[in-house]
């Protein structure tokens, strides 16, 4: 597998995997993420799936909210949820 970042349309890339790597959870956890809308889009590139760099710190955030605080998935996704307008 090839961890290296990698540039397209002027954004930089990184595999979901290396990002699962990085944060030390499992890559399912990553794509959970990625599926909920809590980060992303994806990009593909030789039919493996990559986040925008710039989401890494949402995700390093979204990590420790669930493994330092305890929090679910669905507490994680409420405290990200846009507020109600009137």
């Amino acid at each position: 597998m090839n961890t290296d970042p990698f540039e397209q349309d002027g954004d930089w890339y990184v595999t979901i995997e290396a990002a699962a790597l990085c944060y030390r959870v499992d890559v399912a956890f990553v794509e959970e993420i990625v599926a909920v809308g809590l980060i992303g889009p994806c990009t593909t590139r030789d039919a493996v799936r990559a986040l925008r760099i710039a989401e890494l710190d949402r995700l390093a955030a979204i990590v420790r909210w669930h493994r330092h605080v305890g929090l679910d998935l669905d507490a994680v996704i409420a405290l990200y949820a846009d507020p109600p307008r009137s």
